[in-house]
């Protein structure tokens, strides 16, 4: 089983109040944006990805060789488990990967985060995987949250996606953050029962933090916070 984290408002609001300013804004404009585009066209961000497939398939790729911001380097795909393996109301998630080094090989990247979203492409929860789960090179909190304040999937394709994707990272990063920590933590303390490299590698574990996330109430926070 995976930990739950549940951060408090005084929390979030601490964490939003010490993020620069300006990324922050631009996320929640650009976010605002995103919304008046689907209430207009009444297709949500995950159309997008989809596109005129007769049907969704379990466990593929989309888009199918996986988005990727050819000047940064970091890359996302949007997938989904077997409907007995997903969370309440979730359609599917999205995994988000930097590259560990500049014009980093094909394979050579670390897993920032996981975004699980329902069928309007709303977010429902952030969360961390096992190393095993998506073949990364696994890099501790320090170098993953660096990662993370650096993201930039501006060049990458489906643009809709990548950009909503880009603003949810920014939107969540408290929460992101948090789930990060956590999973080093979780991950350390099987490191002092067994060698880590099989800690990394259990089959048995999966999911090992994550963090309900709600856009409505994070609105509510950025105001809060005065960035709204």
């Amino acid at each position: 089983m995976s930990t739950r984290t549940a951060l408090s408002r005084e929390q979030v609001l601490d964490a939003l109040r010490r993020a620069p300013r300006q990324p922050l804004q631009a996320a929640l404009e650009g976010t605002l944006e995103h919304l008046r585009a689907s209430a207009r066209s009444g297709r949500g961000v995950l159309a997008e990805l989809l596109g005129r497939a007769q049907a969704f398939a379990e466990w593929d790729h989309y888009p199918p060789r996986d988005a990727r911001d050819p000047r940064s380097g970091y890359r996302f795909y949007y997938h989904a488990h077997s409907l007995q393996q997903r969370a309440r109301g979730e359609h599917g998630h999205f995994h988000v990967f930097a590259p560990r080094r500049a014009r980093a090989a094909e394979a050579d990247y670390a897993h920032l985060f996981a975004l699980s979203v329902d069928a309007r492409g709303m977010p429902l929860r952030v969360f961390s995987t096992n190393r095993w789960v998506t073949a990364e090179h696994w890099q501790d909190a320090a170098w993953t949250l660096r990662a993370l304040r650096r993201l930039d999937l501006s060049q990458a394709r489906p643009r809709r996606a990548a950009s909503w994707l880009q603003d949810m990272a920014r939107l969540f990063e408290p929460q992101i953050q948090a789930v990060v920590l956590e999973r080093d933590r979780r991950t350390a303390v099987r490191a002092r029962q067994r060698p880590l490299e099989r800690v990394l590698e259990d089959r048995r574990s999966h999911i090992l933090s994550q963090c309900a996330v709600d856009l409505g109430r994070q609105f509510e926070f950025l105001q809060a916070a005065g960035l709204a």
